[in-house]
């Protein structure tokens, strides 16, 4: 199955993943990696102003559960990922170079407030479904959960290259340091919980937290799992390195579309997805056909002008 179009909406939150060529772990005991990446997200957060509830970055993927109100998901993922990718490059030693994910980043819509918790829940027990730590407070990496229900937010500073490269051309004694910006880094607090007082919020979001790990270890010693890689191997990582067992996937692969754990919201949100998807094929014919000013459904982009056809012949430039 291709990807299916990305629809935006200025309502609903949306759930997305990155994932590196071959699971090559890349983010795995990185830390100059992480803490760009975290600057990078604080930096595009304020840039498109954008409501961020979860994020994590494994060692071969990244995952953000984000609202975006002024319909710029894929500015902010093309500023991400292309971002991240630079930064692997110039801060791995041992990075051989191409391309850093194996394909586009995927996107699915969250279909409630009620699932919004959940798919935060799923992000900060990553370290735990995936079998490295049986606790995330003993995973090494970046973890977002305390700064989420604690309300922290932290400061990251951030280099404008652009501004510095533009600079060190007109002159090669310009300061680095005089490019560092400071954005600040917070997560939204889970809809539904505006009424608490922070203690109260962060003191019933660690009571959750434990029932889900608890679950997840259910889950796991049914399946036959008991083991935990642990902190210190993780510790011992080379960037770079393959996981031993990834999650695979190709262009076949099943993707949601919407994310819920209630299969009737699902479905609801399903048929409010094709109706959206049939108009803007119906739209995307007639513009291809030449009908510039046809009008598309809302949260959907037109196809690349070089598919239009012209009378002069099938799929003709445009300019």
């Amino acid at each position: 199955m291709a990807y299916h179009p990305r629809i935006e909406t200025p309502d609903l939150a949306t759930f997305i993943t990155s994932r590196t060529r071959n699971s090559e772990l890349w983010f795995a005991n990185n830390k100059p990696v992480e803490d760009f990446a975290l600057g990078l997200l604080a930096k595009l957060i304020d840039r498109y102003k954008t409501k961020l509830y979860a994020f994590s970055l494994e060692g071969s993927h990244h995952h953000d559960a984000m609202k975006f109100p002024l319909l710029n998901r894929a500015d902010f993922a093309r500023d991400f990922n292309s971002g991240l990718a630079r930064a692997v490059a110039r801060l791995t030693p041992n990075y051989p170079g191409g391309r850093l994910f194996e394909r586009r980043y995927s996107s699915e819509m969250i279909a409630s407030d009620e699932d919004i918790e959940w798919q935060f829940f799923y992000t900060v027990l990553q370290p735990v479904k995936d079998g490295l730590v049986e606790r995330i407070s003993d995973y090494p990496g970046y973890n977002c959960f305390h700064d989420a229900v604690c309300g922290i937010a932290r400061k990251h500073k951030v280099v404008n290259w652009a501004k510095y490269n533009a600079a060190i051309k007109r002159n090669r004694k310009v300061n680095l340091i005089d490019y560092i910006e400071v954005f600040e880094l917070k997560y939204e607090r889970l809809p539904g919980y505006e009424g608490l007082t922070q203690h109260e919020y962060r003191v019933l979001m660690e009571k959750k937290l434990e029932e889900h790990r608890q679950q997840i270890l259910r889950e796991r010693r049914a399946a036959g799992k008991f083991g935990f890689l642990g902190a210190e191997a993780l510790k011992k990582t080379i960037p770079g390195t393959r996981a031993r067992n990834p999650k695979k996937s190709d262009l076949k692969t099943h993707r949601p579309r919407v994310l819920s754990v209630c299969h009737k919201r699902r479905a609801e949100m399903k048929k409010w997805y094709f109706d959206i998807y049939f108009s803007f094929k119906h739209s995307s014919r007639r513009y291809m056909a030449g009908e510039l000013d046809v009008e598309f459904p809302p949260g959907t982009y037109r196809p690349p002008m070089w598919m239009v056809v012209r009378p002069s012949g099938p799929y003709s430039l445009i300019h």
